[in-house]
């Protein structure tokens, strides 16, 4: 759903309001041109965290996927190797 800036004091915003509150994005389209979004409170709060971790690089090391990745019957086999060593122990 989109809103018109020129519409901000009639039942339309009312309306993204309401749909914000259910948890709804709705964009604000001022002269044609997409200008802002109204979003649930929530939404942003996950956003500025999500922005906070990603400008992180301590954070961003923490949570790197540094797990070689293999493919086809090399995988096969990394798998079998590691359940014989699981039911070796």
């Amino acid at each position: 759903m989109s809103v018109s800036a020129e519409e901000l004091h009639t039942p339309s915003w009312n309306d993204a309001v309401r749909r914000a509150e259910r948890g709804e994005i709705v964009a604000v389209i001022a002269h044609g041109e997409h200008v802002a979004d109204v979003v649930p409170s929530g939404e942003l709060d996950r956003l500025r965290e999500t922005l906070e971790v990603l400008s992180d690089p301590e954070a961003m090391r923490a949570i790197a996927d540094d797990e070689p990745v293999v493919h086809g019957i090399d995988a096969i086999r990394a798998l079998i190797a590691d359940r014989t060593a699981r039911e070796a122990e």
